[in-house]
């Protein structure tokens, strides 16, 4: 005898078979998005390290980006059009293949940012920066795919954390206080750290909030800012320890 439940939403009766069914189909679907998520970010990763490699190591390169300042603020101003245009338009972010391009577009334009910052600092500290970077990121993928705390809940929280950590880092531009940049540095790793965790948990679902299947580039963009902003600030922590 086949058992039933009833789908409150849609208020109709179904076989117990025909929910599993559905259910494995979800699954599927949110596997296929996570996989493509992911694919999308170890991409940007990918190429973010290799520029960065370029500018630390050859010389020629690293004088142009010193002397000339025009790839760096251009870089900059084109990166948050694109950001802006990503977050502000749900068709780009889901029209194929533009919100690909766009996904390139801001990926070339943050690998020269990041690769500028990287190449003021010695190539020891910039690896080591890596390392621990990549220690962080894994323990946050560890928690968010294994602790039952639901950080999807804390949007609020998360960005009431980052408008105080602007007012920090506006604050120390006038004060350029040692033991400040110190404490903001920390802050903002913490953040990020608690940023990804919410970014990873909204691409797994489960929770009570998740992302839609065809936000794939929304993701991507959100994991890569997360964890280039975490190395970006611990390689602030170690420089600023060096003397660098």
């Amino acid at each position: 005898m086949a058992s039933y439940y009833y789908d409150e939403e849609a208020g109709l009766l179904g076989s117990s078979k025909e929910h599993y069914s559905f259910e494995f189909a979800q699954r599927q679907v949110r596997q296929g998005f996570v996989r493509k998520v992911l694919g999308l970010l170890g991409l940007q990763l990918l190429f973010t390290a290799g520029v960065t490699a370029l500018f630390l190591f050859n010389h020629s390169v690293k004088s142009y980006v010193f002397t000339q300042q025009w790839p760096l603020w251009t870089s900059f101003g084109l990166s948050m059009a694109i950001i802006i245009a990503l977050g502000c338009s749900e068709n780009l972010r889901r029209s194929h293949p533009h919100n690909l391009l766009a996904l390139a577009a801001f990926t070339v334009c943050e690998a020269v940012l990041v690769a500028s910052a990287a190449a003021t600092y010695n190539a020891g500290v910039v690896l080591l920066a890596v390392g621990m970077t990549a220690v962080v990121v894994l323990g946050c993928a560890v928690f968010a795919t294994q602790s039952r705390v639901d950080l999807t809940l804390s949007s609020g929280a998360l960005l009431s954390g980052c408008l105080a950590l602007l007012a920090g880092l506006t604050l120390n531009l006038i004060l350029r206080a040692p033991g400040l940049q110190l404490a903001l540095c920390v802050g903002c790793v913490f953040l990020f750290s608690m940023y990804l965790v919410f970014d990873l948990q909204l691409l797994m679902g489960g929770f009570k909030y998740e992302l839609s299947a065809d936000e794939y580039v929304f993701a991507a963009l959100n994991l890569y800012l997360d964890i280039i902003n975490i190395f970006l600030y611990l390689l602030q922590l170690l420089g600023s320890q060096r003397g660098d």
